[in-house]
Order: C-alpha cells, then structure tokens, then sequence
C-alpha cells in the first residue's frame, strides 16, 4: 500500500470514528473540540480553526490565526490558495472554508490536497453540522417539556383557587336573602376579581407556551 493510499485510509477511518462518536456529546464545544481534535490528526493538516458564536476553537502545527478568511463567516463552501491569505512563513498551501451555520464555520488549512480529501474533510463538517442541529432540537424539546409540565403544575394550583371565589359565589346566592344585598354584590365582587386575577395568569401561562412552540416549530423548518 503506498503512503498516498495509506493517508487517505487513515483519514477514513478517523472520519468513520468522528461520525460515529459525535453525537453522544452533549454540548455544541464538546462536539467542535473533538472534530478539531480528529481533523488535526492528518498529516496534511497544518491547522484547523472552527470560529463559533461562543469563540474560536482551533488545533495548529502552524500558527494560522491572522489568516483574513477567519474574519468572515463563509456562505458556500470554497477552496482558497494559501497565496490569498495573507500568511507569512506557513506550511499550508490550500485552505478549506466550510459554512457550519450561519453562525459558524470551519477554517481547515492543508499542505495538499486531493479532491477525495477535500470531500472527506467536507463531509466531516456536514456531519458536525447535522450533531449540533440534533442536540439543539433536542434541548430545545426538553426545555418545551419543561414548560409543558411547569404548566399544567400551574393550572392544578390555578384550578383550586378558581374554586374558592366560585364557591363563595354559589353560597352567597343561597345566603343572599339573610346577608342582604349590598353585601352580596360586594362579595360577589370580591370573587369575581380573584377569578380574574387566576384567568389572567393562566393567559399568560397560554401566551407562555404558545410562543415556545412558534419557536420550535420555525427553528426546524
């Protein structure tokens, strides 16, 4: 097996590792450190920089990190020469700028590169892509559940206090005659606030909810 074929076997396998293992992470830094981690890991690599909404995260053998492409989030996949970075006393000759999301994206520099390592590299960063969507739907769904049970735990507190006017109301229509009518009204009022003041919380409670699912329902469109 000759060292060109060898390469790109190695860069398979650490390809088949990172997409296999990335999901099981459960934060967006713990799933860029470990795609850094295994990118690095080819010796074409000289450095490798994702830049996110939380920072930069980077592995170097070089220091790239005054290359002007990492200013600017990329919105199409490109391969740059290393002549248009502006780098001074580096190793890479090609640079990789993958768009993650609109919020991120992955800088990889290369001594070389054929078009099955491009590809591969890219199809590393659509799998990374694809982990950090996954786990975000998915906080997204337990915060949602969270809120869901927070409130139907509200309604059953709101629900017994909707029960105290209510049953003030009932027994001052019974006692009306004995307690007489001015007292009646004032009672009556009393309750009918406090059930208003339980019906207010519960459309806020309503508003709440409703606003969490619109944003759900237009992050994964």
């Amino acid at each position: 097996m000759d060292k060109e074929l060898r390469r790109i076997n190695e860069l398979l396998f650490s390809a088949f590792t990172f997409s296999s293992n990335v999901w099981m992470f459960k934060s967006r830094d713990e799933m860029i450190k470990y795609f850094c981690d295994h990118v690095i890991e080819n010796d074409n690599c000289t450095g490798v920089v994702v830049s996110d909404e939380n920072g930069e995260h980077y592995r170097m053998n070089e220091n790239v990190l005054k290359c002007k492409y990492l200013n600017y989030i990329p919105r199409v996949f490109s391969v740059v020469n290393a002549e248009y970075c502006e780098c001074e006393n580096v190793e890479h000759k090609l640079l990789l700028s993958i768009p993650i999301s609109n919020r991120a994206a992955a800088y990889i520099f290369l001594k070389e590169a054929d078009e099955e390592t491009v590809q591969i590299l890219k199809d590393m960063v659509t799998v990374l892509s694809r982990a950090i969507e996954n786990l975000e739907m998915n906080m997204e769904l337990e915060a949602m559940l969270s809120r869901l049970k927070a409130n139907l735990q509200q309604l059953e507190y709101l629900s017994d206090r909707l029960r105290n006017p209510l049953s003030v109301i009932l027994g001052v229509y019974e006692l009306k005659d004995e307690i007489g009518t001015d007292k009646a009204f004032e009672m009556v009022r009393r309750s009918a606030e406090k059930i208003k003041e339980v019906l207010d919380n519960l459309s806020d409670a309503e508003v709440k909810s409703k606003e969490m699912f619109k944003k759900l329902s237009y992050d994964n469109i």
